[in-house]
């Protein structure tokens, strides 16, 4: 793809990216595409396209955000512009984000007239490109700002200022940075500032935080007992009503209702018992909000990724279980906000896979960490480059971040829907 020409209307190989506002509510995704190489950003080509991702289970969490009335911000170039390609999009609910250079200039600029005219609104990268064409700045709803480059923002303010236009920062790495380009006048962001640790002075777990380390050491142990666990998950009514009502729901279709912790857990097995209370624990111990809510989901992504990738690939004999609970610990900091040194304090697990959560140098889990970084930050170019050094085959890392991205939403929503708190 564009590399456009190439492209064919097969499933969109994508990352979400959360975008929060001044308060720290999620306003919505922005869609970030790789190409076949991973070497540049890849752009939706036609309607086909669109409508085939759409429908593909890894788009399942965008879906959601969209029935909740979060905007989705997706890539088109001039070729799927000029296709009507971002048709295929609720228009109430998205945001065309028109990238790459122009070579018809006229043509593309009716184009997006009627795209605002039926309801669209219309996002531009400062710079070169798209936004240097005469009348399409003029037409932008949404102003981007690469806050990863290095530049200075103030033209990029001056530029926009007096416009009725919103001001959208993209790779925002740190608190810090988020806070400048909150004073600034940004009201947008997008990066990877949500997963650093916003660290309280003196901040100590809360007692339902405890609880749920307590569950954690019982599902953990070697050889669970069963009924400890059954006396564990009783004594919390939460987490009862959930297991229950989860396995009382269609999904299962269990000829009898599900009557006691005890049935539940031999009904459902050690391995998915412990995969689901995991999940449920973790979304429990985040604090209320979007940002820890979207941590959560993060970490039930790479959670699940790293799983299937020891699963296809004898990588150093990992486990795939530990790599399971690397993934899933592994923004806890963020979502308690401690330091992971004093996470790992609390958490069931061996010394080397707390040493990793904590990042200490030359820990031999750290490649597979920053893969995984390398896909929800959309580098491309260092995905390739890493995926290449640790011997994997770019399409299967593909599919398994689309895997582990649709199970984790699908997770997240499953919960909603019994009443989850998250």
């Amino acid at each position: 793809m564009s590399e456009t020409e190439t492209a064919s209307a097969a499933p969109f190989f994508f990352t979400k990216q959360a975008l929060f506002d001044v308060k720290r509510k999620l306003w919505g995704y922005e869609i970030q595409g790789g190409s076949d190489t991973c070497a540049a950003s890849a752009c939706f080509a036609d309607r086909e396209q669109v409508a085939d991702s759409l429908a593909s289970s890894s788009y399942i969490g965008v879906q959601h955000a969209v029935e909740r009335g979060k905007k989705v911000v997706a890539p088109f170039d001039e070729v799927g512009l000029l296709a009507k390609a971002p048709y295929a999009l609720p228009s109430a609910h998205g945001v065309v984000k028109a990238v790459g250079p122009v070579t018809q200039p006229e043509a593309l600029t009716a184009a997006v007239c009627q795209l605002r005219a039926d309801g669209y609104a219309l996002a531009l990268d400062a710079g070169p490109g798209m936004a240097a064409t005469p009348g399409l700045a003029e037409l932008a709803d949404v102003l981007c700002f690469d806050a990863g480059a290095g530049a200075d923002p103030r033209d990029f303010l001056d530029a926009a200022r007096g416009r009725q236009v919103i001001l959208l920062a993209s790779r925002v790495q740190g608190l810090e940075q988020f806070e400048a380009l909150k004073a600034a006048g940004f009201t947008l962001f997008q990066g990877r500032f949500f997963k650093e640790p916003e660290i309280i002075a003196e901040r100590r777990l809360t007692s339902h935080q405890m609880s749920r380390f307590t569950l954690l050491r019982l599902i953990e142990s070697e050889d669970p007992d069963v009924d400890a666990l059954a006396e564990g998950i009783s004594a919390d009514v939460s987490v009862s009503f959930r297991l229950l009502a989860y396995l009382n729901s269609a999904a299962f279709g269990f000829p009898q209702k599900i009557q006691s912790i005890r049935q539940a857990i031999m009904m459902l097995g050690s391995i998915k018992m412990r995969n689901w209370l995991r999940a449920v624990l973790l979304a429990d111990m985040a604090q209320h909000g979007d940002m820890p809510r979207e941590l959560a989901e993060l970490s039930l992504g790479r959670a699940r990724f790293l799983e299937l990738v020891a699963k296809r690939y004898d990588y150093w004999d990992f486990n795939p279980g530990s790599l399971f609970l690397l993934g899933l610990f592994s923004l806890l900091d963020a979502i308690l906000g401690m330091p992971m040194a004093k996470v790992t304090e609390h958490l069931p697990l061996e010394e080397t896979l707390k040493a990793a959560l904590r990042r200490e140098i030359q820990s031999e889990y750290e490649p597979l960490l920053d893969l995984v970084s390398c896909i929800e930050d959309a580098d491309w170019p260092r995905l390739d480059e890493l995926t290449r050094k640790l011997g994997f085959d770019l399409e299967t890392v593909k599919t398994c971040a689309s895997e582990a991205m649709a199970w984790s939403s699908a997770f997240f929503i499953t919960q909603q829907g019994v009443g989850s708190a998250s």
